[in-house]
C-alpha cells in the first residue's frame, strides 16, 4: 500500500472517531432533552448540546486521536479502559448543571465512545513496512 493509500486509510479512522463521538454525544442530549425538567423546548436544549460539543467534544476528540495514534503497544481492551477516565475528564463542565441528567448522560457517551473508538489507526506491520 501507497503512502497516499495509508494516509487515507488514517484519514477515514479519524473521520470514524469523529462521527461516533457526534452521533453519541447527539444521542445522550437527546436523552437529556426528553427527561430533564428544565422548562426549555427541545430545540433550545440541542442548541445547548451544539456549545457543548464544542467545550466537551473538541477536547475530547483531541484527546482520543492522539493517544489512538500514540499507542501501539497496549492490549486494545486494557487501552479502551484507560482512555475512558480522561475523557470522562472532559464532561466536568456539566457538573455546574442544575439537572443531574446532562452530567449523567454524557458521562455515559463519554465512556461508550471510549470503548466504540476505532483503535488502532495503524496496523499490525505498518511502522516496520514504512521504515
Amino acid at each position: 500500500m501507497g503512502a497516499a493509500g495509508r494516509l487515507g486509510y488514517i484519514l477515514r479512522r479519524m473521520g470514524r472517531c469523529v462521527l461516533t463521538y457526534v452521533l453519541l454525544h447527539t444521542a445522550a442530549w437527546v436523552a437529556v432533552s426528553q427527561t430533564v425538567w428544565w422548562e426549555a423546548g427541545f430545540l433550545e436544549i440541542m442548541t445547548l448540546a451544539m456549545g457543548m460539543l464544542l467545550i466537551i467534544g473538541i477536547p475530547t476528540l483531541l484527546i482520543a486521536i492522539f493517544a489512538v495514534w500514540v499507542h501501539n503497544r497496549m492490549d486494545t481492551v486494557r487501552f479502551r479502559v484507560l482512555l475512558a477516565f480522561p475523557l470522562v475528564v472532559c464532561a466536568c463542565p456539566l457538573l455546574a448543571s442544575s439537572a443531574s441528567e446532562p452530567l449523567v448522560f454524557q458521562v455515559m457517551a463519554q465512556i461508550a465512545f471510549a470503548a466504540l473508538v476505532p483503535t488502532p489507526f495503524f496496523p499490525a506491520g505498518w511502522l516496520e513496512e514504512a521504515a
